[in-house]
């Protein structure tokens, strides 16, 4: 399951195709919010960072782009990103959107 912002700090729930199709567009920076042994039992998403929900605001708000690229692997995402956050069955992922709204994300 995951959410996206649908306007302003609103969850919008896509299927597994939706976030594909966008992920093969380059339309979206898709975030795995699971814990990394939910990540070892079943894989992660094509194309997604792993984030463990507990650290999505502190690695948001306070990593250095560098220290994000380092961590991540990817460039850290600037406040205007589309950012989709998966998880298992959508609640951290929206718990993730949330916290990532809290900081500036989303809007």
């Amino acid at each position: 399951m995951a959410s996206v912002p649908a306007s302003g700090p609103t969850t919008k729930d896509l299927s597994y195709n939706d976030i594909i199709e966008l992920k093969q567009k380059d339309e979206i920076i898709l975030i795995d919010v699971r814990e990394l042994s939910e990540i070892q039992e079943t894989g992660k998403l094509p194309g997604s960072v792993h984030i463990p929900l507990g650290e999505v605001k502190n690695a948001l708000q306070l990593l250095s782009p560098a220290d994000f690229l380092k961590k991540y692997g990817i460039d850290k995402p600037k406040l205007d990103a589309n950012l989709v956050f998966s998880c298992r069955s959508g609640k951290r992922s929206r718990d993730a959107m949330e916290a990532a709204a809290s900081i500036g994300f989303l809007k």
